[in-house]
């Protein structure tokens, strides 16, 4: 669907590949900024992921894509930076019309906070930020002085019970909704998920999002009682050494900004802030 407006227009996709088509060199002149968008419809476009039928549009101008919008789960859709700001009440529009079960939003600021505000001012709500978050990017690991015991284990299929209690921590931990038996089942088949093994699991994290040059590092969490050993800066560092010498040229991965000790601990294995970005709730 081509919705015209003068020099600007909405384009719908019917499939992530044609959306791919035309969105990813735009996505790529800022590869990690846009991990999630990219990670998720080459996933979508392997068919990785069945049973699942996206929103995915962009706004263009005369010089090609200027923003990107994608919805995969019914009740948040992900926006990419605007670099023509009347693109962003356009795809609001379009958004307002096709994604009626929305409850977030979330990309980089300061382009999602303007996106956020439009399309709550279409549904009669208000936009309020849920996290402020930053996004990060590791092209080396720094060797850290010192490690806690253990070393880095594929998850295994035994570890699921645990893993889904674990699961269940995360999300409450980062306020969101999910079942966690599934989410750990996909990692698991995925063999996308780590442990931090010392007598016993003591931390977990995974991967995600593969793109031409890089991949997310996500789903990192320590229990509470276990809390404070090292064993998510060592795990977090491994995997991200596995990573890049997997062929990955850079990890990427979000925090939470009002969460200082783990933004303090990724700093330490390297990674640098890239862009800032935020999670808003359409609150009626």
């Amino acid at each position: 669907m081509t919705l015209p407006t003068g020099a600007l227009e909405v384009r719908r996709y019917g499939s992530p590949s044609e959306f791919l088509v035309a969105a990813e060199p735009f996505l790529l002149e800022a590869e990690a900024e846009n991990n999630l968008i990219l990670g998720i419809a080459h996933a979508l476009a392997s068919g990785s992921t069945p049973g699942i039928h996206p929103y995915f549009a962009t706004a263009q101008d005369r010089n090609g894509v200027c923003m990107a919008a994608f919805q995969s789960v019914p009740a948040k859709l992900g926006t990419t930076r605007c670099r023509n700001p009347w693109a962003v009440p356009l795809l609001a529009e379009d958004v307002h019309a096709s994604c009626s079960s929305l409850l977030d939003v979330l990309g980089p600021e300061p382009t999602i906070a303007a996106f956020a505000e439009d399309l709550a001012s279409r549904r009669g709500v208000t936009a309020e930020c849920r996290m402020r978050q930053r996004i990060h990017e590791l092209r080396e690991v720094v060797p850290q002085s010192r490690e806690p015991a253990g070393r880095m284990r594929l998850a295994a299929p035994a570890d699921a019970d645990l893993l889904v209690g674990w699961a269940g921590g995360f999300l409450e931990d980062i306020q969101e909704h999910g079942d966690p038996a599934a989410q750990v089942a996909e990692r698991l088949g995925g063999k996308q998920l780590y442990l931090w093994e010392d007598d016993g699991p003591g931390s977990m994290a995974a991967w995600s999002g593969k793109t031409p040059h890089g991949v997310r590092v996500n789903f990192v969490y320590t229990p509470p009682g276990l809390r404070g050993r090292g064993y998510a800066t060592a795990l977090v560092a491994a995997l991200s050494r596995r990573l890049l010498h997997q062929g990955n040229t850079y990890c990427v991965l979000y925090t939470d900004l009002a969460n200082p000790t783990s933004n303090a601990i990724y700093r330490r294995i390297g990674y640098v802030p890239v862009t800032d970005a935020a999670v808003y709730r359409l609150a009626g």
